[in-house]
């Protein structure tokens, strides 16, 4: 494995980092996946916790509502897209994703409370938005070789998240979307000195 990306990595080291960021990310999805399970059986809603834009009562939404989904077509529709990006930044940006995803999170709710509809937001796709974005974006912006093949991976995967970014279907938070693409955008150039490190560090390895 001593060419995969240009690291030297060993088969050992790969394979490791691969399952620690693999375990985290089921560590998240799981916890998402028990507040659902949970509303289920106790026929409760947590609406409550998402993002009411501008309303004091809906600033908890922002740590929140990524936890929160209205149905089981909605949690399972964001799973997979939410495991992938997670697993790509955790193996991908190593410790920089202990500070990355926060700031991806808060950024995007943050974002959907000040611009976002009187109506209460929830779902994890202000997250997955922000992500793409952040992996395509920051990616680019890094000039390292194995984070550009990342970000136009993520770009060809996720191309299609770019028409839910606009009005369309009732009941669908397009500005939380774009809450996340725009939040994935501003991060990924303010950390922009931090990411080409990343390509020192590369450098240094190889």
């Amino acid at each position: 494995m001593g060419l995969f990306f240009c690291y030297k990595y060993t088969m050992k080291e790969f394979f490791g980092k691969l399952r620690a960021s693999i375990e985290l990310t089921i560590i998240i999805v799981l916890v998402i996946w028990i507040v659902a399970i949970v509303e289920h059986l106790f026929h409760l809603d947590f609406f409550f916790l998402g993002i009411y834009p501008r309303e004091s009562d809906g600033l908890i939404g922002i740590l929140f509502s990524p936890f929160v989904h209205g149905n089981w077509e909605h949690l399972i529709a964001n799973t997979l897209p939410l495991f992938i990006l997670l697993v790509a930044l955790f193996f991908f940006y190593g410790r920089k994703s202990g500070y990355i995803l926060p700031l991806l999170w808060i950024t995007s709710g943050i974002t959907l409370w000040l611009v976002g509809r009187p109506a209460w937001h929830i779902g994890a796709s202000s997250v997955i938005y922000a992500l793409a974005s952040f992996l395509v974006f920051g990616g680019i912006i890094s000039r390292n070789i194995k984070l550009v093949i990342v970000a136009v991976v993520v770009a060809v995967l996720y191309c299609g998240l770019i028409y839910g970014m606009f009005p369309g279907e009732e009941g669908i938070s397009w500005e939380g979307h774009l809450s996340g693409f725009l939040s994935g955008i501003l991060w990924a150039f303010l950390l922009k000195n931090r990411l080409r490190e990343i390509k020192k560090q590369a450098k240094k390895e190889q």
